[in-house]
């Protein structure tokens, strides 16, 4: 499809001043494999189907420096679920010298010329996609879609997508989970007469454990006697009964009470699991809890402190400073994580070990999506690296366990949706109790050790991980001294934010000793660096005016 040996277009010579692939990074041989599918693949899109942890933005951004050495393009666009991914995505692209630019708004245009492109949200490509439209018609475009499923959530933006980059050079769609719950076709994705999507490339998790690119999980559901009223009468039941709908998800949502016995146990022996793995030679192993909502979350980290005699680390999504804190945890030896949305997808913490599935979410996608975070590889660490995901015996997530390593195809269902008053695809909506929904918790208990279900492939592999009963007290464990980490060079977008900080600092000190407006000493330095705004500004440019505000402050 492009080689090295093309002329370059439009802007290829910035381009060919990346650095070759580092001999440090070698691929793995899945992703040599799809490379090649790549370079013989004929048309403008690609769908890549690879489990989670399988190294999808290792090979995304081995495509987009390929493709930029070449001069194939001259620019890449990375599409993303939510900004901390595009944050990862940026640094992940730094470490290769590609620079891209993390969530840039709209309004600011496109990309300053010292950057190879921009990753951005979905939801930023929906709110302006003639921006980024124009850009791709400017500069030649790679565009990577982290996820793409999620451009199917809303109409609007697989539309929108569309609108912005049809006109792309290639278009790369990575995904760990490449189907949908629902009737809505994602972009670019080819689909047969049967509504069956069909992937370019797939490397599904059997694989990637033959392969030991990914670790097995064990998934330990516990059962639990539930108490609850809803509309006026007293319900009790234990997971093995068959119930309604509406009253599953009430059960469920009964054992999933911060306050409940049941919970309770659970965080018991997840944090003692948490210690054994920890002994077992994996001393910094972190644990994460996915919880419903912020008051859950924070609810269970305060009794898992109690626990875990260490404060949990609190991350919700619409929190500043979320990204710079799973980043800080990632690269701490801290026991727990607790967490609503932010993890569930696409982000890097190769220590997580332990889990606790603590949210009535019981989609087959988000379940998968939760998944993918226990089973990356640690660099470095124990041969044996089993995972284990604690959760509700919930008939349901015991069913999504029992299949998670069967390759499933985005299958799109063609006939008219049938309401089913069994199926739980779509959970009632979560209420507090006493809300007027008529349902009030009033306790659970007993949590116990159903069945561990463990695939049979993990089986084979480690034969002697088979799960044991856990120690109800945590085992101290000696922490390891921390290894000396090799310094990184500062990505250009980190190099840009930091001198915007600085010049917004200086150019608040010099008013307030001048009494000059902020905004008349923007627009002299912006004149005599010759930029139009601070946004556009290259960071050569921000640096000589960085210089010129220090010069007048030293006056």
């Amino acid at each position: 499809m492009y080689d090295a040996s093309q002329q370059p277009i439009g802007g290829g010579a910035r381009a060919r001043s990346l650095p070759e692939w580092p001999d440090a990074r070698p691929l793995r041989a899945w992703q040599q494999e799809a490379t090649e599918a790549v370079r013989a693949h004929s048309g403008a899109s690609f769908l890549a189907s690879a489990t989670p942890a399988a190294g999808k933005t290792t090979f995304g951004l081995h495509i987009a420096h390929r493709m930029l050495r070449a001069g194939f393009v001259a620019r890449v666009v990375v599409a993303g679920p939510t900004t901390h991914i595009c944050r990862q995505w940026a640094a992940d692209a730094a470490r290769y010298g590609i620079d891209l630019e993390p969530n840039r708004p709209n309004p600011d245009g496109p990309e300053s010329t010292d950057f190879h492109g921009v990753a951005v949200t979905y939801q930023t490509v929906a709110a302006g996609p003639d921006t980024h439209r124009q850009a791709a018609g400017r500069r030649t475009t790679l565009l990577i879609a982290d996820e793409p499923h999620h451009m199917g959530d809303q109409a609007a933006w697989g539309l929108r997508a569309r609108r912005a980059f049809d006109g792309a050079r290639f278009r790369l769609l990575l995904s760990g989970t490449p189907f949908r719950s629902d009737n809505s076709a994602i972009p670019w994705v080819a689909y047969d007469d049967d509504g069956i999507s069909r992937a370019d490339y797939v490397y599904g998790y059997p694989q990637a454990l033959r392969d030991r690119v990914c670790r097995p999980i064990t998934f330990l559901p516990y059962d639990g006697e539930m108490e609850w009223v809803s509309d006026g009468r007293l319900r009790s039941a234990d997971f093995d009964l068959v119930l309604p709908a509406a009253e599953s998800a009430r059960r469920l949502r009964t054992a999933l009470s911060p306050e409940g016995e049941w919970m309770g146990e659970v965080l018991r022996d997840a944090d003692a699991r948490l210690s054994e793995v920890r002994a077992g030679g994996h001393p910094d192993a972190g644990g994460l809890v996915i919880a419903s909502d912020q008051e859950h979350a924070r609810a269970i980290a305060a009794r898992l402190a109690l626990i875990a005699k260490e404060q949990p680390e609190i991350v919700m999504s619409d929190e500043p400073g979320a990204s710079r804190r799973i980043a800080e945890f990632a690269a701490s030896e801290r026991r727990w994580l607790v967490s609503v949305l932010m993890v569930s997808e696409g982000v890097d913490i190769p220590r997580l070990r332990v889990g606790v599935y603590a949210t009535a979410a019981r989609t087959e996608l988000f379940f998968r999506q939760v998944v993918g975070r226990f089973i990356r590889t640690t660099p470095g660490g124990p041969r044996r690296q089993m995972s284990y995901l604690l959760m509700p015996a919930d008939p349901r997530l015991k069913a999504l366990a029992h299949v998670i390593e069967e390759e499933r195809r985005h299958a799109l269902d063609l006939s008219p949706a049938e309401e089913d008053d069994e199926g739980e695809e779509f959970d009632e909506p979560p209420k507090e109790p006493g809300d007027g929904g008529g349902f009030a918790v009033l306790s659970s208990g007993g949590a116990e050790l159903d069945d561990a279900i463990m695939s049979e492939t993990a089986l084979q592999l480690f034969p002697t991980d088979d799960p044991k009963p856990v120690a109800k007290r945590p085992i101290a464990v000696a922490p390891a001294p921390p290894e000396p980490r090799e310094p990184e060079r500062e990505s250009a977008y980190a190099t840009r934010e930091r001198l915007r900080a600085e010049r917004s600092r200086m150019v608040g000190d010099l008013a307030r000793r001048t009494g000059r407006s902020h905004r008349d000493i923007q627009a002299r330095v912006n004149r005599e660096t010759k930029v139009r705004s601070v946004a556009k500004a290259t960071i050569q440019q921000l640096e000589r005016g960085n210089e010129l505000l220090r010069r007048d402050l030293w006056r």
